[in-house]
């Protein structure tokens, strides 16, 4: 796919911002090779000129399609770069009170700096024999998985 096509009217896109790191925005005008600038519509409504170029700013990030928004796994993102991953967790975290999210098998954390109602015996339980990925991701996910792991594993070492 070549980049106007990629870079189409109706497009959504992440752009870089000052203060909130990054700001999404959609094209309201196809772009083509030789243009200088997008044109965009800031989620605010304030239409916005965006230089593009060697000179000026790369093209900007993608944005994932709206049903892909509060993914519990981060590899399931068609687009995973910097503002993809930040707006996940952001989504995850403020809409859901979700602060465990999966990157493959990698669990991402986010302090909420308070104490929360996800660590007693019933959720132990509850994720006790489960696969990593059949429930929501927790840290008792990855236990279990690490726990089944070392399980398997001790009937194939042997000791000299």
């Amino acid at each position: 796919m070549s980049t106007s096509e990629l870079y189409s009217q109706f497009t959504k896109v992440w752009i870089p911002d000052p203060e909130d790191v990054w700001k999404s925005a959609e094209i309201v005008k196809n772009y083509r090779e030789e243009d200088e600038h997008l044109h965009l519509q800031l989620e605010d409504g304030m239409p916005l000129e965006y230089p593009i170029g060697p000179k000026a700013n790369p093209m900007p990030f993608l944005r994932n399609p709206d049903i892909l928004v509060g993914e519990n796994d981060l590899t399931a993102l068609s687009y995973l770069h910097e503002p993809a991953v930040l707006h996940n967790l952001r989504v995850r975290f403020l809409e859901t009170n979700a602060i465990y999210t999966y990157c493959g098998i990698v669990l991402v954390a986010i302090n909420p700096y308070e104490q929360l109602p996800i660590y007693g015996e019933d959720v132990i339980y509850a994720y006790s024999g489960q696969n990593m990925g059949d429930m929501d991701p927790h840290i008792f996910a990855v236990a279990e998985e690490a726990y089944k792991q070392m399980a398997r594993d001790e009937g194939t070492n042997l000791s000299l």
